[in-house]
């Protein structure tokens, strides 16, 4: 069986044919012919769907980190952290990731890295160093004040060969900052100016408050998290046409608020858990744009869908969301988030149909990015 991720109804008795790196004919059996000298792969037991996005990850990061451990650690180990980073997304069927920010430049190395073959991994959108505030927030950002000073630092980040430019607009739930704002209007106009003349798209961490509407208004591409947004910041989205990305895990897994959190954490994130319940079932049915990523919890994306689904969504609308929709929100959408001709041979099975229950997809036996099976080596 296929889902193809274009929205439509799973196709039973299904044929793909991939010619190199790209997909050339999809459909039901009896409509696509193989070439008769094709190698043949049996998926027959298996629904075959899309290979997942995870729009929002960092490479040097792992599920459980403490926050005051994340970054002291020394460069080279923090680099050598993404390989088995990269292994678990890939082979949990994710076959690319947006990385929107690192403490460094060294992110462009680890992408160059899984390009060649030196490691295994998804494909690699990478952002160089995050931008935040002298007194802002951001852990693996550096800080830059006043609009020429954040146009160099942007210039340097797209010098350093960023896909993307990532800016700390707000604080964070674990410091219950996160409808403070940090930036002025006119710097984040900088930064989305700036970014946007050589086509650079700009994530912007933003939880709610003032200075999430200032980066909607100045024209931001897609806000990072999102949790304090309220039912009038809905409207700004579906106005300016921003996509929210969110991540679940950090702020609704069950590991999130274990015994022994500072007050202002359980605080901060209790108001951000109680949020995103009361407002995001309506605002993700209100037609604003949405993906979601798994903040550096490497091997538990499916939590994301889980939780789109316990929110309201159902399993088909919540694979769209890190299939076709993750593809439009990184601009990818003309090579890559659904099963059709012409596009890359992202392709991922699992033994039992997800449309039935998202969960399925913690059970991914089969991978395949650009046409190359991912999920044959050892683990």
């Amino acid at each position: 069986m296929l889902i193809d991720g274009t929205g439509r109804g799973p196709v039973k008795n299904a044929r793909l044919v991939v010619d190199g790196d790209r997909i050339v004919a999809v459909g039901p059996a009896e409509a696509v012919t193989a070439p008769p000298d094709a190698e043949t792969i049996d998926l027959s037991e298996s629904t075959v769907l899309p290979g997942m996005i995870d729009c929002h990850t960092h490479l040097m990061l792992g599920f459980g980190d403490d926050l005051d451990e994340q970054y002291p650690e020394p460069p080279l180990y923090q680099t050598l952290k993404c390989v088995p980073h990269l292994r678990q997304d890939i082979r949990a069927g994710i076959t690319t990731i947006r990385n929107p920010s690192e403490r460094s430049f060294r992110a462009a190395a680890v992408r160059h890295a899984v390009e060649r073959g030196l490691i295994p991994g998804p494909r690699i959108l990478a952002g160089m160093r995050g931008i935040r505030a002298t007194h802002g927030w951001g852990q693996n950002a550096f800080g830059f004040d006043g609009v020429e000073s954040l146009r160099q630092a942007i210039r340097e980040n797209i010098a350093a060969g960023a896909d993307v430019i990532k800016i700390y607009a707000t604080g964070e739930n674990f410091r219950d900052t996160a409808t403070v704002a940090y930036f002025t209007r006119d710097e984040i106009q900088a930064c989305v100016d700036e970014a946007h003349r050589v086509g650079l798209r700009v994530a912007a961490h933003a939880h709610g408050g003032p200075g999430l509407r200032d980066c909607l208004e100045a024209g931001v591409d897609t806000i990072e998290h999102g949790t304090r947004i309220s039912e009038a910041d809905v409207g700004l989205f579906l106005r300016h046409g921003a996509t929210l990305v969110a991540t679940f895990n950090p702020y609704l897994h069950e590991t999130v608020l274990v015994p022994g959190r500072p007050p202002e954490f359980v605080r901060g994130v209790t108001v951000a858990q109680d949020n995103v319940r009361r407002v995001f079932p309506a605002a993700l049915r209100s037609g604003m744009k949405f993906t979601v990523g798994s903040d550096s919890r490497h091997g538990h994306f499916v939590f994301e869908l889980e939780t789109l689904v316990a929110l309201g969504l159902s399993p088909i609308e919540a694979i769209s969301a890190c299939t076709r929709q993750a593809a439009e929100a990184l601009g990818l959408q003309d090579r890559t988030g659904t099963l059709e001709p012409g596009k890359w041979a992202d392709v991922i099975a699992t033994p039992l149909d997800p449309s039935q229950d998202v969960s399925r997809l913690r059970d991914v036996r089969f991978v395949m990015k650009g046409g190359v099976r991912q999920d044959l080596s050892p683990l």
